[in-house]
């Protein structure tokens, strides 16, 4: 049985209902940008470039030592990926696709691998080799600065996402930021064993995803 006040209602219901537009990607890439140039200008600034980037941006050579830019470009790649599921996961409707999951556990795996090769050929002691040279603070750096980044985020972009899994997104967006950060931070430090780069440079992105799987649960429910 209807009722004569229905039309009424919808009326009422779709006049004060506000077109919303789509969600762009420009503050996206404006907190891409601002995240890597600010990361990097603190970097540089606090602690200085390593010999070879700086021989690679006053000289425009690149040094004999290769693995200084082969880590760079790895995280570089990490951090992208991280960005595309940020992407991937900001709507409703969004999901992980099985090429996005796959190529960041292949990242992981393949460090990892490369820690155990590492350790089997040279041995434990020579494989963890600057784990106390500075470590912790190489640590905090990324682990600090990805969550500063994770803010910027917030204040640039995140905010006006609608995931449909909060708690994921969160933890998406928190190593996506740290990612970024380790980019940075990779044009300073000199150290570049497997390890190294798993525990020192890898872990604070996973435990930045931790804190932001937690703090997405209020951050982007809606």
């Amino acid at each position: 049985m209807s009722n004569k006040n229905t039309p009424d209602l919808i009326e009422t219901l779709s006049q004060s209902v506000n077109p919303v537009a789509p969600l762009g990607r420009r503050g996206l890439w404006l907190w891409v940008g601002l995240s890597l140039l600010a990361g990097t200008a603190f970097v540089l600034t606090t602690y200085g470039a390593r010999p070879e980037m700086r021989l690679l941006f006053s000289e425009g050579r690149v040094a004999d030592n290769l693995s200084a830019y082969a880590k760079t470009a790895f995280f570089i790649s990490l951090a992208a990926l991280a960005v595309w599921q940020v992407q991937a996961t900001a709507r409703p409707e969004g999901a992980l696709s099985r090429v996005q999951t796959g190529l960041l556990g292949l990242a992981v795996i393949a460090l990892t691998t490369l820690t155990g090769v590492d350790i089997a050929l040279s041995g434990l002691p020579a494989a963890m080799t600057g784990l106390s040279d500075g470590a912790g603070m190489c640590f905090l750096t990324i682990l600090i600065g990805g969550m500063t980044g994770l803010g910027v985020g917030w204040a640039l972009w995140l905010r006006h996402t609608a995931p449909g899994n909060p708690s994921l997104f969160g933890a998406l967006s928190a190593f996506a930021a740290s990612a970024l950060m380790t980019v940075a931070y990779t044009l300073h430090c000199d150290h570049d064993a497997p390890a190294y780069l798993l525990l020192i440079y890898l872990a604070p992105n996973l435990v930045a995803a931790l804190i932001g799987s937690v703090a997405g649960r209020w951050l982007f429910r809606w």
